[in-house]
């Protein structure tokens, strides 16, 4: 089989391996997978995987143009209404994906409706006093929260912000971002993860230079912040990123990808993540043209017979319990690696 048909192909599986998910689920949202297991962990508020599972749902009702699959696009987006008041950034990968892509795919006023509250709540949690989004206390942040800048809901929080428009969200989201360039960013182009701040003094952080779904988010959220406001400065912060994710990881892809056994498990979400943002910051660049060829060469590395075939794609690094990570299927893998495949499939 081809590359373009194990593509096409699988995202049929993805969206066909969605009514079996759907099935288990009744009320509750789909949490992971565990890679023998056949059913789910459920979680009945979604914790913050739940827009992706909405997410999953708009991008199939857009494809298939079929009723059903809008309502029910909707009907989990609104079971995450309870997430409106949380105190976390964190609430973004809840509401762009949930609706925000309800909203910008198909003028759903309902999910237009949930995306301008989400936004109006996320204005009101921004700091001043440090010129940033804290990561919160909600979501598993703790009272630490307050004093953390994290990296990973970057990209949904500049969308957020950008779809509910006005010169106070756009100024407060360039002070967001020059603040993880300020804090985050490494000199090498690494980022770090996150760091606890006492005012401008760093005291601890995480991540840097190994944790590659923190560098995947970092350049997911520099592209979109090049695309949305257009500042050189941002397009090369991304571009510095990219180049230290090739040459660190990406320039092995087919190597690291198509082992069998891997001596640690690799995070394949994060490469799907770094496809995703390659691709979009290659439309920002479109003159750097070996950002489009690693972001292909990437999502080709992620596609398999069994992927084609099942729709399953274990692929997410996550904690299933104190102290135990491994590789599981979630809603959040599955959408970067069929937004990847899209973004691959429609000439730009």
């Amino acid at each position: 089989m081809s590359i373009e048909a194990l593509g096409a192909a699988s995202i049929t599986s993805l969206f066909s391996n969605m009514d079996r998910v759907a099935e288990q689920c009744g009320e509750q949202f789909p949490l992971f997978r565990q890679d023998k297991a056949e059913q789910w962990t459920l979680s009945r508020r979604g914790s913050w995987l739940g827009g992706f599972w909405a997410g999953l749902w708009w991008r199939r009702a857009l494809i298939s143009g079929q009723a059903e699959h809008k309502e029910q696009a909707l009907q989990w987006s609104q079971k995450l209404q309870v997430w409106m008041d949380e105190p976390s950034i964190n609430r973004s990968f809840v509401f762009w994906y949930g609706s925000g892509l309800g909203s910008t795919l198909h003028g759903d006023q309902q999910a237009l409706d949930s995306l301008n509250q989400a936004a109006q709540a996320v204005l009101q949690s921004f700091d001043a006093s440090n010129g940033f989004w804290p990561l919160g206390s909600g979501m598993g942040g703790g009272e630490a929260g307050q004093h953390i800048l994290n990296v990973d809901a970057l990209a949904p929080t500049l969308l957020l912000l950008d779809a509910q428009g006005g010169p106070v969200a756009r100024q407060l989201g360039q002070w967001h971002v020059d603040a993880c360039l300020r804090y985050l960013q490494k000199r090498t182009g690494a980022w770090r993860d996150t760091v606890l701040l006492r005012g401008q003094e760093v005291l601890a952080e995480k991540g840097a230079e190994t944790w590659q779904r923190g560098q995947a988010w970092a350049m997911l959220g520099m592209a979109t912040a090049a695309r949305l406001y257009d500042k050189k400065s941002y397009a090369q912060a991304a571009l510095k990123a990219c180049h230290y994710w090739h040459e660190h990881w990406g320039k092995y892809a087919q190597g690291l990808l198509k082992q069998a056994e891997p001596s640690a498990p690799l995070d394949r979400s994060a490469w799907a993540i770094a496809s995703l943002a390659m691709h979009e910051l290659w439309r920002v660049l479109p003159d750097q043209q070996w950002l489009q060829d690693q972001s292909r060469l990437h999502l080709d590395a992620l596609l398999t017979p069994e992927l084609s075939e099942t729709g399953r794609f274990v692929g997410h690094l996550y904690k299933i319990a104190p102290g135990q990570s491994e590789l599981v299927e979630s809603a959040c893998a599955s959408f970067f690696l069929l937004e990847a495949l899209l973004a691959h499939e429609v000439p730009s």
